[in-house]
């Protein structure tokens, strides 16, 4: 797959948002570690993806924040058979998806041994998108940093998660 026209937002929130969800106890969460080194976080969101016969997963959201200088991450964990798996394209892309979108620039690359797809964008800053195995994906959002710390800060993050997860 090499047209990037939708930006990775959008699939997202189409996919969260169309299944019935319910709000449960961060204990119940994904694993997204409270702190990673001057990182801090806030309480994490975790939501079920459940329908009336089925449990599809979870979903879990946090905000890691950066006292100096100052800066914020949002990461979302999905993990389970209604977020899927994410399938990110085979070998090195680098493109934009002008004229259409919002002129972002969209590339594939490796974070820790993972494949990912970062978009890049004046108005929507930087998401990536880490595909973390069968039925489980890491995403990141940001306007407060450099790509260069964006990288580091996930290539951590996938490292710690890979002590704590099965």
């Amino acid at each position: 797959m090499k047209n990037f026209s939708v930006p990775l937002f959008v699939l997202f929130s189409a996919m969260i948002f169309s299944l019935r969800a319910f709000v449960v106890s961060p204990a119940e969460g994904a694993p997204l570690p409270d702190a990673l080194g001057e990182w801090r976080t806030e309480p994490p969101v975790s939501v079920r993806f459940e329908t009336a016969s089925h449990d599809l997963g979870v979903w879990e959201n946090r905000t890691y924040i950066r006292a100096a200088p100052p800066a914020s991450i949002g990461v979302d964990w999905m993990e389970g058979a209604g977020p899927g798996t994410l399938r990110v394209p085979e070998g090195e892309i680098s493109r934009d998806d002008a004229p259409l979108g919002f002129v972002s620039v969209y590339k594939t690359l490796d974070v820790a041994g993972k494949s990912a797809i970062l978009e890049r964008g004046e108005v929507t800053g930087q998401v990536m998108a880490v595909a973390f195995g069968k039925n489980r994906t890491l995403t990141f959002e940001t306007k407060s940093v450099s790509e260069e710390e964006l990288l580091t800060f996930a290539a951590r993050l996938v490292v710690e998660l890979e002590k704590n997860i099965r």
